[in-house]
C-alpha cells in the first residue's frame, strides 16, 4: 500500500520560484517606455526597467503585467497581450529562481499620460539605441531578445536573458 502525502506537505517540498512580468510598450514614434526605480532591490542597483513587477499569489503572468503597468504608470492595457518572452533566471544574489514573462503592450495612445507610482522617480520614452547606455550589463541581451521577438512576431524562451 502506498501512502500519499497531503497536498500541503507535498507542495512544501517543491522548489520555490518567483514569477514576474513586464510590458514592452512603445509610443507612436517607436520609442520604448522605461521607468527608473526610486529605490534599489536587494542585490541590484536602482535601474531603468520596463513597467512590471512581481506576481501576487495566484496571479497569472498577463494579469501581473497589466496590473503592474497600471499601478506604476496609470496606463491601462488590454487584458490579453501577446507574449514576447519567458526568461528563466537562475538563483543569484540571494534571490530564488525567477520566471520572468514579458508581454507586448503595443503602442500607447498619444494622449496617454504617465503617472508614476512611488516605486519610480522618473520615466522616459527613448528609442532602443538611446536606452543601451542606461541598461545594466545583464539587461542588455534580454532587452535585445525582446526587440527581436517583437520584430519577428514570435515568443522566445530565454535562460538568464539569453
Amino acid at each position: 500500500m502506498t501512502l500519499a502525502l497531503p497536498p500541503d506537505e507535498f507542495t512544501a517540498m517543491l522548489p520555490k520560484h518567483v514569477v514576474s512580468a513586464a510590458v514592452l510598450l512603445t509610443d507612436g514614434a517607436g520609442r520604448i517606455l522605461m521607468l527608473h526605480q526610486a529605490r534599489a532591490y536587494p542585490g541590484h542597483p536602482a535601474w531603468w526597467q520596463l513597467p512590471g513587477g512581481l506576481a501576487d499569489a495566484g496571479e497569472r503572468p498577463h494579469e501581473t503585467a497589466t496590473r503592474e503597468t497600471r499601478e506604476e504608470t496609470g496606463l491601462r492595457l488590454p487584458a490579453e497581450l501577446p507574449l514576447l518572452a519567458v526568461d528563466y533566471r537562475a538563483p543569484v544574489d540571494g534571490w530564488p529562481p525567477v520566471i520572468d514573462f514579458c508581454f507586448d503592450g503595443g503602442t500607447a495612445r498619444p494622449e496617454a499620460a504617465v503617472l508614476l507610482s512611488a516605486e519610480h522617480d522618473d520615466y522616459a520614452w527613448r528609442d532602443p539605441v538611446q536606452w543601451q547606455p542606461c541598461l545594466q550589463p545583464a539587461q542588455r541581451p534580454w532587452f535585445a531578445a525582446l526587440l527581436r521577438a517583437r520584430a519577428a512576431g514570435t515568443a522566445l524562451f530565454l535562460n538568464d536573458g539569453r
